[in-house]
């Protein structure tokens, strides 16, 4: 059996460490917005190469708090992108916003300046890029282009923890930066987190009264907030496992290189990678026209797989309004990805019997 994520690979090494964590947390009572999320958003901020970084409780949050420093409310419009997962709209509607859905790249899969620039109208206050599956965003145009429109943009990074662009680190080319520490997020928690960085000393204050009921002091609110806080105990975790990311993402790489060369000569597509990005490989996703007949062949032989995302968001149920919208690549890349097993402790002669499955396919 081969599974498609196997996080044990990288936490059973670092136990003794987790264990300091948690002792340290019942020793000093460390368990929220105290000592070691300060430490992680010092470590994390310097890490990106940012001014700032607010730690908070998952990814959706990120974008949510992101979006409410902006100021985005009902009657805004935010463009995003279709071939994404849900929560990237799901946070613009949780502000009362509306997402406006475009489509990708047809060899890229991210989003475009130019499928970005036939959406912007007069109720457009805000843009999302996903770097989708770790594959950094041609970023600098789209915010040039942007702010030339004084439209701001959001990251979000949920899938690109490490990436760089033009030798830069994804979280500090845009406004605003939003990142999840999902547990099988490149960087993951051994729960639920997600942070926020920028360089705009503005917004990062707002942020992080928004994230604690809008306080600037214990007892005086300036904001109507919310309790998005992250927990000691998490950013204690990430904190540890931050130390490996940069060999850990390596061998992201390394995996990802294996299975384009042993595939390069069928009928599969990769995602095409800009000659200045650096991807994190977040997911090894492959494009197929004949993805039942695979996703049924691995099955049979116990090998894991994921789909990512067979319903784009434009034709979700929750967004019925949209679903007459054609998008015609976020629709084929719907019927057409599929993701294979990619970790961190996936070896050679596994990736070697993954290939030669897949070959019998086509």
């Amino acid at each position: 059996m081969i599974p498609f994520v196997d996080l044990k690979t990288i936490h059973q090494p670092l136990q003794k460490q987790f264990q300091q964590v948690m002792d340290h947390c019942l020793s000093e009572s460390d368990f929220v917005t105290g000592p070691m999320v300060r430490q992680f958003e010092q470590d994390f901020a310097n890490y990106c190469e940012s001014k700032h970084c607010i730690g908070v409780s998952s990814g959706t949050a990120a974008l949510f708090l992101a979006l409410q420093a902006l100021g985005i409310k009902e009657g805004d419009e935010v463009i995003v992108p279709a071939h994404t997962f849900i929560a990237t709209a799901m946070a613009v509607s949780q502000c009362g916003a509306t997402p406006i859905f475009v489509d990708v790249d047809e060899y890229s899969w991210n989003i475009s300046w130019k499928n970005i620039s036939e959406k912007i109208n007069s109720k457009t206050k805000a843009i999302i890029v996903v770097h989708i599956y770790g594959n950094p965003v041609e970023i600098e145009k789209i915010v040039t282009a942007a702010h030339q429109q004084a439209i701001p943009v959001i990251e979000d990074a949920a899938q690109a923890h490490d990436a760089l662009y033009q030798n830069k680190k994804i979280g500090s080319l845009a406004d605003i930066a939003c990142f999840s520490f999902y547990p099988s997020k490149n960087l993951g928690a051994l729960g639920e987190g997600g942070a926020i960085t920028t360089n705009n000393e503005e917004l990062a204050q707002t942020v992080s009264q928004l994230r604690d009921y809008g306080r600037s002091d214990k007892y005086k609110h300036e904001k109507i907030g919310y309790n998005l806080r992250l927990q000691g105990m998490q950013a204690g975790f990430l904190s540890v496992k931050l130390k490996h990311l940069d060999q850990w993402n390596e061998r992201r790489r390394e995996v990802m290189e294996i299975y384009q060369k042993q595939l390069k000569d069928t009928s599969l597509q990769f995602q095409s990678i800009s000659s200045d990005a650096v991807p994190v490989y977040h997911l090894g996703v492959i494009q197929t026209s004949n993805r039942a007949h695979i996703t049924k062949t691995l099955q049979d032989h116990q090998i894991g797989f994921g789909v990512h995302y067979p319903i784009p968001c434009h034709q979700q149920p929750a967004y019925s309004e949209t679903n007459h919208l054609s998008l015609p690549i976020a629709e084929r890349l719907s019927k057409s990805v599929l993701s294979l097993p990619l970790f961190v402790g996936l070896e050679k002669q596994q990736i070697d019997t993954v290939c030669e499955v897949i070959k019998t396919c086509l």
